[in-house]
């Protein structure tokens, strides 16, 4: 039975805007696809599923993952180029073990002395992080023995923090011409894409609510413990089409409703106020895109539903009961037409599922980079794109040919 609770007004509080000193803290995730990254295993695959499969650990998608086996197995991962790295983290599900961490410039043998190695670490956990660095590398290695199965997800490699990883991050590696990817998986809701956190209902720092699209599975935002209605409002910047939502949060009995909106009532989009406040009777008009019925045991979850247009995602969050702790959420990802489900790229021989007519007539477009306009302070709704700029002059006519024609001067006698 769901709790009751939501029967009032629910106020909501401004997240502060990303400045140089905060925005450092949000690393951008190298892990993945669209940047270039690749990951292989050294038990290799026995179908193009289990290709996918590892292939969807460097998506967006916070539920997206790999069942490693018991025993020993060995995944490395590859980076478009040589990174200044400094930590890595994953979650591991069902499975207890040992992991040891590994990196290098170039591609070695797996016994090779020359692999840079830390001492092999207990999984204590299901979410492990590990500082590795700063360090060079262009390869990573992840070294499991493990006492029975566990599903892989949310793998991250995070290079040294700094501004510029938020105010002018890495662009996608992401081409038409490039014939080898299937359908693109990052996410719209990504803080690294003008994406932001803009309004939450409660949270002891809210000035961390960006955790919540940080891109890293390791990091939470916690509402109060007193909220039983915990609310978020993400801003994407602009309308964006979108027709999956992702999340990954505490297991906690309950539903998550996920709305979609072009706009929020009672707001412009250049005056947002500190404050809003939301009517039980405004969200009785709204129609939730999709809703999860989460039970003690699940942390994570996945809705799909027919594309919608919007610039903002609400979730809400009821519980099943009150006075079950303070809700948590680690992750939300959202997933247009052209970039929804799993990237599937030139990752060994990954084969693609056949996507929908709508999935193909968008084709796979770059993902545009934040602006790095101003660092002192990096606004929070994501400001609308600037319009294309005036495109180069025309070229100039080939001139003609060169032709030399000696001219003789008469010499005095």
């Amino acid at each position: 039975m769901i709790s009751s609770a939501l029967a009032a007004d629910v106020t909501l509080r401004k997240v502060p805007s990303l400045t140089a000193e905060t925005a450092s803290a949000y690393p951008q995730n190298l892990a993945r696809l669209h940047l270039g990254a690749r990951i292989e295993s050294d038990r290799g695959a026995d179908s193009s599923a289990d290709n996918q499969a590892l292939a969807a650990v460097l998506t967006s998608d916070p539920t997206a993952g790999c069942t490693l086996p018991s025993g020993a197995t060995t995944l490395t991962l590859s980076l478009p180029r040589i990174e200044n790295v400094e930590a890595i983290s994953f979650r591991l599900n069902g499975a207890k073990g040992m992991v040891s961490v590994a990196s290098s410039n170039a591609k070695l043998p797996a016994t090779n002395p020359q692999w840079h190695k830390l001492p092999a670490e207990e999984i204590s956990s299901e979410t492990v992080t590990t500082k590795i660095g700063p360090t060079e590398a262009k390869y990573v290695s992840l070294t499991f023995d493990l006492a029975g199965p566990g599903q892989f997800t949310g793998l991250g490699v995070y290079a040294v923090p700094s501004v510029a990883e938020v105010a002018a991050p890495r662009r996608a590696r992401i081409t038409n011409e490039s014939a080898s990817f299937g359908f693109v998986g990052y996410s719209a809701a990504d803080l690294h894409s003008k994406a932001r956190a803009l309004y939450v209902s409660s949270g002891p720092a809210i000035g961390e609510a960006n955790r919540m699209i940080d891109d890293q599975i390791a990091t939470t935002y916690s509402f109060g413990p007193d909220d039983h209605a915990p609310l978020a409002i993400l801003d994407l910047g602009k309308v964006a089409p979108l027709h999956r939502l992702a999340a990954a949060y505490s297991a906690q009995p309950g539903k998550i409703d996920f709305y979609v909106l072009p706009s929020l009532p009672g707001t412009t989009e250049r005056a947002l106020p500190e404050q809003i406040r939301i009517s039980e009777n405004a969200f009785a008009a709204l129609t939730p895109v999709g809703s999860i019925a989460q039970n003690a045991n699940q942390e994570y979850g996945a809705v799909d539903f027919p594309t919608t247009s919007g610039r903002y995602v609400i979730l809400r969050w009821t519980p099943a009961a009150n006075g079950e702790g303070a809700f948590t959420i680690a992750e939300i990802a959202a997933f247009g037409p052209n970039n929804a489900n799993t990237l599937l790229a030139a990752n060994g021989n990954v084969v693609g599922r056949q996507g929908s007519e709508e999935d193909k007539d968008a084709g796979l477009e770059e993902k545009g980079a934040l602006e790095a306009k101003d660092v002192k302070d990096i606004p929070a709704e994501g400001p609308e794109e600037a319009p294309p700029s005036e495109g180069p002059p025309p070229n100039l006519p080939i001139p003609p040919p060169f032709t030399f024609i000696p001219q003789l001067v008469p010499t005095s006698p």
